[in-house]
């Protein structure tokens, strides 16, 4: 065996190891330093009723601030129908996309186009959402995935097509740090903040084309609120109940 050269080999494959953890390291400072930054920017009065409620958010606090607009679609599908999958697949292929994608797009036109969102659903469905090109969820469409013995045996489906329009100038959205104060104003005594989330939120109506805002989904134990990243509308899903803060 040639000693030096397997030297010269381990030397470089801690150098390669070192690099691989400093750089995640660095990422995890980074995500911490933003989180952080987000935090500080709540009101000092809603830090107080933060702590007079003992209000906890465990839940990371995303950074971003992108540019978007309202949309428009109209549904193709409502999903009223259960529908049977000819072969049963593996209900752990929902946690590897890849994989869902590749088992049931011969089952399920569009698959490619839903994201699981681990948070919604209940026992024996699992529930995924359409997605936007910019790979943000409309939270109020969504496939559902019927699960039986551990297989996926039928779904539900709703699929809907964007409508182009001009009237819908792009904005910078509000940060979630300042719909997440919002919502603490609100919440009752002892909540917990269990994810903090940007998509697309609107009211359904019985008409033929919807909008869908912007909007950061803060989810608690047992409560939902929208709030619109535009204009700053709260909207409580469970309750019915929307309320404008300008």
């Amino acid at each position: 065996m040639d000693w030096s050269r397997a030297k010269n080999v381990l030397i470089y494959a801690f150098l390669l190891l070192n690099i691989v953890l400093g750089y995640q390291l660095w990422q995890d400072v980074r995500d911490r330093m933003h989180s952080d930054l987000d935090w500080t920017s709540l009101s000092e009065e809603t830090r107080q009723i933060m702590d007079v409620k003992h209000i906890q958010v465990p839940a990371k606090i995303p950074a971003e601030t992108p540019t978007l607009r309202e949309i428009t679609y109209r549904f193709v599908n409502r999903g009223t129908e259960r529908v049977p999958i000819q072969t049963p697949k593996d209900s752990t292929i929902i946690f590897l996309e890849k994989e869902l994608i590749r088992s049931l797009q011969g089952d399920i036109r569009h698959i490619e186009m839903y994201r699981y969102d681990e948070l919604s659903g209940k026992p024996g469905t699992f529930v995924l959402h359409q997605r936007l090109a910019n790979g943000l969820p409309i939270f109020e469409v969504s496939l559902e995935l019927s699960v039986s013995e551990q297989k996926i045996t039928a779904y539900r489906q709703q699929y809907v097509e964007l409508i182009e329009t001009k009237s819908n100038k792009e904005q910078k959205i509000l940060p979630a740090s300042q719909a997440l104060g919002s919502v603490i104003e609100k919440v009752m005594p002892g909540s917990i903040v269990k994810d903090i989330r940007l998509g697309y939120h609107g009211q359904i109506f019985d008409a033929e084309t919807q909008v869908s805002a912007p909007s950061w989904r803060i989810m608690l134990e047992n409560e939902v609120y929208y709030v619109n990243a535009i204009n700053g509308a709260v909207d409580n899903s469970q309750a019915g109940k929307k309320e404008i803060d300008k």
